[in-house]
């Protein structure tokens, strides 16, 4: 329960900070919530449309990596929870998806995601 009223206030802070000529700002924001060394991670990014979510989640796992690019852990479980109505990139929406990730750093304030072989995100802690 706690887990899905820190997604929902994520969720209303994302669609409250639209600008007020209408467009809106890319979004890349995540929350993690950690129990030893498996890290539960909840992704909101508008670089992918809820179906690519989709598609992606059956190819294989996502990976967290560092500066650098280097690995630091592939998901071991992704899920796609719901699209969100931020873009990036010409694209009209965006997605919510939780990933699990075994390492024994915790991601702190930023997090580099490498969603596919050409798109790797930095996503900003979102303050809860």
């Amino acid at each position: 329960m706690v887990r899905f009223a820190s997604l929902a206030v994520c969720v209303a802070v994302v669609l409250s900070a639209q600008p007020a000529h209408g467009a809106v700002a890319c979004v890349n924001k995540f929350l993690s919530r950690s129990e030893r060394s498996r890290h539960t991670v909840t992704l909101l990014t508008g670089k992918m449309t809820f179906e690519e979510a989709q598609a992606r989640a059956k190819t294989g796992p996502i990976e967290w990596v560092d500066d650098k690019g280097k690995t630091v852990s592939k998901s071991v479980e992704l899920k796609i929870v719901r699209p969100m109505p931020v873009g990036c990139d010409g694209k009209t929406s965006g997605v919510v998806m939780i990933a699990t990730f075994t390492s024994i750093t915790a991601p702190k304030t930023k997090m580099n995601v490498k969603l596919d072989e050409k798109t790797t995100v930095t996503f900003d802690e979102q303050a809860e």
